[in-house]
């Protein structure tokens, strides 16, 4: 069946997307929504930071990253060309980030009943829908699959599954069931026209995995 797929791209214009979450944050233990707020990463993020460079520093041309530092860190790390494309910035959880969700049912019941029960579309005050991103992240997905080098993209829990939607051709509602863990890797093979998907949420094994 896999023969079978690879024959639908084109074999001389097959290129590779590479679609990362960056590592874990420093404040990973208080679960909370950080969105904007410009956290740094936490010494095992820093490790797999560093996994995440390793693995790609010789099987990508081009890197692309959000303007967040917990995405940067990884970027910089390289001697490609690396491009820091604003489209690609967390989601903005307004009033609920820095936030727990247990904080936010108890601070704004209202508020958090109307995101359970419209995730995609719910737009919390001062804050981003899920459709709010898809319509800035769009112009970006259509620029990558133009793009005639293999890519690296580094960026955000939130922003991949809108990605991962727009590559996929998915619903509104499988957004919350796609899983995208820190440092997490999934890979996209395209002509530009037919996208084949080879792994979601994957993980980077060097010589520290068992």
């Amino acid at each position: 069946m896999e023969k079978k797929l690879s024959r639908l791209l084109d074999g001389e214009n097959v290129k590779n997307i590479f679609l990362v979450r960056h590592p874990q944050v420093e404040n990973y233990k208080e679960n909370v929504f950080n969105g904007r707020i410009d956290v740094g990463l936490s010494s095992e993020g820093l490790r797999q930071a560093e996994d995440l460079y390793r693995y790609f520093k010789d099987r990508v041309e081009t890197v692309f990253t959000s303007p967040l530092r917990r995405c940067r860190v990884v970027a910089e790390k390289f001697d490609t060309d690396v491009v820091i494309d604003d489209r690609l910035v967390e989601r903005s959880f307004g009033i609920f980030e820095s936030l727990s969700w247990q904080q936010i049912e108890k601070r704004y019941p209202e508020e958090a009943e109307a995101f359970l029960k419209k995730p995609f579309h719910y737009k919390p005050p001062k804050g981003e829908s899920f459709y709010d991103v898809e319509k800035r992240i769009k112009d970006f997905v259509d620029d990558i699959l133009r793009f005639e080098k293999d890519v690296l993209v580094i960026s955000h829990g939130g922003v991949n599954r809108v990605i991962i939607k727009l590559l996929l051709g998915l619903t509104e509602d499988s957004l919350l069931r796609i899983s995208q863990d820190y440092a997490c890797i999934n890979h996209f093979q395209t002509d530009g026209n037919f996208i084949l998907v080879k792994l979601i949420n994957g993980k980077v094994c060097l010589d520290r995995c068992i």
